[in-house]
């Protein structure tokens, strides 16, 4: 192994910025387009086009209309409950069942921002698969909210959605432009190092010596040791675990199983520092330390066991 050959230095390097030109384009293009659809409105439009058609079920139409916002801004849904909360207009219980029914619209809104421009680029039919299946994750604790606020709801009052300013299409588009640069800039510099390391470490051997340090653990699981390798670096930061998936798939090191296989495994392990950094000050905020803390700790434990059942039925199924 010798870290000054300049030959592979210089192949690993040119390979890797051949590669990041390639993926970037059309990361960049999905991301544009999708921040247009939410910044022009589109999505909201669709949120108030089906409310009418959906206000007659049985739940709290406050609740109703917060899961209809998380559609297209988590964060509008859950300020519309957070309101509702404080002027006793949605219960405790309601607002539990209601966050659990908010997880698939969520979703449905980081699929236009982060699954579709990066995941589907880099991972291809894996990257599918894989938002498919954090897709049905999602699509079941909705049901189970669902059904919880069916059982719960008492407060039936009609609530009507706030008419909004019609959106400066110019400004808009301006704002989707800076948002995908924004992105570009973090996520550019990730792709092309994460890339280099891979070809370049890969040349070296360097993998072969990481996977002798974690084949007993791998092993015991029956996995390929390099998902070990791909869980460590998800574990590290998602985007650059993506782009080493989406190498070790083009060079035949990993099947699309183990791919999917490492980026739940590591889903599960960074639960609960990703609830940390991003659920809890929300919900925080919003709800009070008690009622956030709670509400978080619900969802987290849910997503934790359906992703435990979702490991376990891909290694029965070998």
């Amino acid at each position: 192994m010798n870290i000054y050959d300049f030959s592979i230095l210089g192949n690993s390097l040119l390979s890797a910025m051949i590669y990041t030109i390639k993926l970037s384009s059309i990361v960049l293009f999905t991301m544009f387009v999708m921040n247009c659809l939410i910044n022009t409105g589109i999505m909201k439009k669709v949120s108030n086009f089906l409310y009418p058609f959906t206000k007659h079920l049985k739940m709290n139409q406050l609740s109703l209309y917060s899961i209809l916002s998380c559609f297209f801004s988590p964060t509008v849904g859950y300020s519309i409950l957070a309101e509702g909360y404080n002027d006793k207009k949605v219960t405790e219980k309601e607002l539990i069942g209601s966050s659990l029914a908010n997880s698939f619209p969520s979703i449905f809104s980081h699929t236009f921002t982060f699954f579709i421009p990066i995941a589907i680029p880099l991972l291809g039919m894996t990257g599918v698969i894989y938002i498919l299946i954090r897709s049905g994750v999602a699509m079941v604790k909705t049901i189970i909210g669902l059904f919880y606020l069916a059982l719960v709801s008492k407060n039936m009052a009609e609530y009507e959605p706030k008419n909004e300013e019609k959106k400066n299409i110019k400004k808009s588009m301006k704002k989707s432009f800076e948002s995908t640069l924004r992105v570009s800039k973090r996520i550019l510099p990730i792709m092309f190092v994460t890339m280099f390391i891979v070809i370049y470490f890969s040349n070296l051997g360097v993998f072969e010596v990481i996977k002798l340090i974690i084949n007993p653990v791998t092993g015991y699981l029956n996995l390929d040791p390099s998902v070990g390798i791909l869980i460590l670096t998800d574990l590290i930061n998602v985007q650059a675990a993506m782009v080493m998936g989406s190498g070790l798939l083009e060079n035949g090191v990993l099947s699309s199983k183990d791919v999917i296989i490492g980026l739940i495994f590591a889903n599960v392990i960074s639960l609960s520092t990703r609830y940390a950094k991003h659920s809890l000050p929300l919900h925080v905020s919003l709800f009070g330390p008690k009622l956030g803390t709670k509400i978080v700790m619900i969802n987290a434990s849910i997503t934790f066991a359906i992703d435990i059942l979702i490991i376990g039925a891909f290694l029965l199924l070998g």
